[in-house]
């Protein structure tokens, strides 16, 4: 692997002008049904299955064990079971939940995103996986339930400031679901992770049944394996939450676990619609090492200026439609 290769080659896949074009015309491609959504934004992907995606540094992990596990079974799609797993290389295992905090640019779009996980095995493929039960964002996104899906989280924020205090303040647009608290960054002890879950888990990445449409989607992450070795460790009372709102009942009134990752982390992400299938270390350093970034193209805003006109011949029909309307009556 070159030094440097992949990190710089992640970084030139993310066209910040093909970036705002998609955010652009995302509003008028929402016009459009969501079948019609999910069918060509998930066509995009035989041109360009793969997409540059940079989680930005102190990128933030609250580890809570479930307290309800039968809810918890409920939350994940079928084909999957609760496994215990750990955080850190020495920990006891536990059914976790996870919320991940990150900052985030991307070939397809920048902004933040509290994700929360449930940790799950595929009986298919044995892969330990991280589903993605829900999320809060305040930039546009995409799942097969809610297609191209517009920001929910406006006004939210995930930074640091110079005294190594983490802040994350996430609610979404309706106030049902709030995340906020602080971190002392400056606590944090570099430890070595769990390798299943933080390089395997990440091979295999599903979404749960509120945001699948009982499709579980499993996409996957090329990367440097170097990315998981190690994160800080942050002790407990280096947080401190002011609330957590997310599914009351479900997992445990404090987190067994913190982690923290203080450099930026680089990624080729599966593209909707398309799956990697790596399934071990051996196979993803191999894929890693024969990546080509004069080969890859960037995101096409294509598929999106499509939807961009069909969405307007639409807007434009219902607009005749209802003058018409106004004036026969």
């Amino acid at each position: 692997m070159k030094k440097h290769y992949f990190t710089k080659g992640v970084e030139r896949l993310i066209d910040p002008i093909n970036v705002g074009t998609i955010h652009f015309l995302q509003f008028f491609n929402s016009l459009l049904p969501k079948s019609i959504q999910r069918k060509i934004v998930e066509s995009s992907s035989k041109k360009t299955p793969s997409m540059g995606f940079v989680v930005e540094p102190y990128s933030y992990f609250l580890c809570y064990e479930i307290e309800d596990i039968e809810k918890a079974k409920e939350l994940i799609p079928d084909g999957f079971e609760l496994v215990k797993t750990k955080i850190f290389k020495d920990d006891k295992p536990k059914y976790y939940s996870i919320f991940g905090c990150i900052n985030t640019h991307t070939s397809a779009f920048y902004g933040l995103r509290v994700e929360f996980y449930i940790i799950a095995e595929d009986k298919k493929t044995g892969l330990l996986s991280w589903i993605i039960i829900d999320y809060d964002s305040n930039t546009i996104s995409y799942d097969k339930k809610n297609a191209l899906k517009s920001p929910n989280s406006s006004g939210s924020v995930i930074t640091t400031n110079y005294d190594g205090i983490l802040m994350v303040d996430v609610h979404n647009n309706d106030n049902q679901r709030k995340l906020v608290f602080e971190s002392d960054i400056k606590k944090g002890i570099m430890k070595p992770l769990d390798q299943r879950l933080w390089l395997e888990g990440n091979l295999s990445i599903g979404y749960g049944k509120n945001v699948s449409l009982n499709d579980p989607y499993i996409f996957g992450l090329k990367f440097d394996p170097l990315e998981f070795k190690q994160a800080l460790e942050m002790p407990i009372d280096s947080l401190n939450m002011e609330i957590n709102t997310w599914f009351p009942g479900l997992i445990k009134d404090k987190p067994s676990q913190l982690a923290c990752f203080p450099y930026a982390q680089h990624f080729i992400s599966d593209s909707p619609g398309f799956s990697s299938q790596l399934k071990t270390k051996e196979e993803l350093v191999n894929a890693v090492n024969k990546v080509d970034f004069s080969n890859i193209k960037v995101f096409s805003t294509k598929s999106f200026k499509t939807m961009f006109i069909v969405g307007s011949i639409i807007s434009t029909m219902i607009t005749l439609i209802l003058l018409i309307l106004l004036i026969l009556d």
